[in-house]
């Protein structure tokens, strides 16, 4: 059964509850490997491993079950993807490297490439997980328990054989290269190996929610409140920054907004793209043109142009999960004020016409 979508027209926005997405199931033939995968952004309209000029997402958002026993996926790493995981119930056993560590809920790490990983369930429960992924266009992966290889795309898995740079590319009047040596499986990549800048220790890339302190804001008149945890800034990412400068590829944070109030000004991005996953309350949200209610498990995506908020409407909390891609250089529209705002550096302003040579002569 196909997920349901709220389709906005006119904004191609997208809105989606998890208990509409259906659960793949992914098993290996022995169970070993065994989870059940609910994917927030494909049920929203994205395109795995596609670039935003073919319908793809900045970054995938899952929801993964692990039974008891079982392990997500085998040991490997990636040439190209980020990965982020929450633990949102269970425990577990997380290989990274030459290392293992136990994992329970609340907790949160990310995976750079060149760290293989693997997270297995050694709990009775079930393992919860919200994963988010960068979903690079072009990937490879390395599964140093098998030494096997894989490339995304065509989606080939394999074992390297030796080869002769010109082995099969002269002219069919030359002479043959001769055969090629007999291959020597090699270890798997160093860790850290395949990232051209320096990656901080795993433990400085791994943390609790509950050891996050919420940082809290509000309007002058309060109309406007809420708390916020940030979870990439607690993992080492630097806002707004370039991969090589420290930034990760997308942003996660935890967000409140109290009973009565709203999150934050009706607005729009010019570049970012944000999706909303909201776990706790029940409010409204306003997107474009549209105003309709949100509820536990609703996931909304913003894309950039479609203005945007949502304010509390219950007598408890409004709790939530929003991604985004965080872009170096941005900046917003306030369409109820008229006003923009620039992100670096940080300016809210109202256009005054001007000529286009104006001070320029």
């Amino acid at each position: 059964m196909p997920a349901k979508t709220h389709i906005f027209p006119g904004t191609a926005m997208h809105k989606v509850n998890l208990r509409d997405i259906p659960e793949i199931e992914q098993r290996s033939p022995s169970g070993k490997f065994h989870s059940f995968a609910r994917n927030i952004s494909l049920a929203l309209g994205g395109v795995r491993n596609t670039g935003l000029w073919g319908g793809g997402h900045p970054f995938d958002l899952q929801i993964r079950s692990v039974p008891p026993g079982a392990a997500v996926c085998p040991f490997h790493l990636h040439l190209a993807q980020w990965e982020l995981f929450v633990v949102r119930a269970g425990s577990g056993t997380l290989r990274v490297d030459d290392t293992q560590h136990h994992v329970h809920a609340g907790d949160c790490f990310i995976h750079p490439p060149g760290e293989a990983h693997q997270l297995i369930n050694t709990d009775v429960r079930d393992l919860e997980l919200l994963i988010v992924a960068d979903n690079p266009q072009l990937d490879a992966f390395h599964y140093p328990d098998s030494n096997k290889w894989g490339l995304r795309p065509p989606g080939s898995f394999f074992v390297l054989a030796e080869a002769d740079y010109f082995q099969g590319e002269d002219a069919p009047d030359r002479e043959p290269a001769p055969p090629a040596a007999p291959f020597t499986p090699t270890a798997a990549p160093l860790p850290g190996a395949l990232c051209p800048w320096p990656i901080a220790p795993f433990l400085q890339r791994k943390t609790s929610l509950d050891a996050l302190a919420w940082e809290t804001w509000q309007s002058p008149q309060g109309r406007y409140r809420s708390a916020g945890r940030q979870v990439s800034a607690a993992l080492g990412a630097k806002p707004r920054t370039p991969l090589t400068q420290g930034g990760h590829p997308f942003d996660l944070e935890q967000g409140r907004v109290p009973p009565g109030a709203t999150v934050c000004p009706f607005h729009s991005h010019a570049l970012q793209w944000e999706l909303y996953l909201f776990t706790a309350g029940s409010g409204e949200f306003r997107l474009g043109e549209e105003r309709f209610p949100i509820e536990p498990g609703d996931a909304v995506l913003a894309r950039p142009g479609v203005p945007h908020t949502f304010r509390n409407t219950g007598p408890d909390d409004l709790d939530y999960f929003l991604v985004a891609d965080d872009p170096a250089a941005e900046f917003w529209h306030y369409p109820d004020s008229q006003k923009f705002g620039f992100s670096s550096p940080r300016r809210i302003f109202r256009a005054v016409d001007a000529d286009y040579f104006a001070g320029e002569e």
